[in-house]
């Protein structure tokens, strides 16, 4: 009983020292239960960040093929327009040669009227 009555001595002469404590580890309870929870959310966020983050880093590596397919498309429509080109170039020049080889063999030893049919036939005019 003695034991009893000194206790309740010292919690009425340090009653401030005991509701401190008290309210300290309540504080530090409720606290470490919200870190707790604070901390679970930045994981989360930290999960769903890195599965945007990949999901970004597959759609560029797409998107880098995509271009480059294209690219590689242009490049060989490009070839195959070129070669076109200069097959219809090298087909106009050796029509244009027969059209003045003609000229000269229907005009012969007439070089006024070579002159007017080619100027008329190419479109420029000679200074002759």
């Amino acid at each position: 009983m003695l034991g009893v009555k000194l206790a309740w001595e010292w919690v009425k002469k340090n009653w401030k020292f005991m509701l401190l404590t008290f309210w300290s580890a309540l504080v530090w309870f409720l606290s470490r239960r919200s870190s707790q929870a604070a901390i679970d959310a930045m994981q989360a966020n930290k999960i769903s960040y890195e599965t945007q983050i990949d999901s970004l880093k597959k759609e560029h590596k797409s998107e880098i093929k995509k271009r480059e397919q294209l690219n590689l498309k242009y490049r060989e429509t490009l070839v195959k327009i070129e070669e076109k080109y200069r097959k219809k170039e090298n087909d106009l020049s050796r029509a244009e040669k027969r059209k003045v080889k003609e000229i000269v063999k229907k005009a012969k030893d007439k070089p006024i009227e070579i002159n007017k049919k080619i100027e008329d036939l190419f479109g420029f005019a000679s200074d002759s």
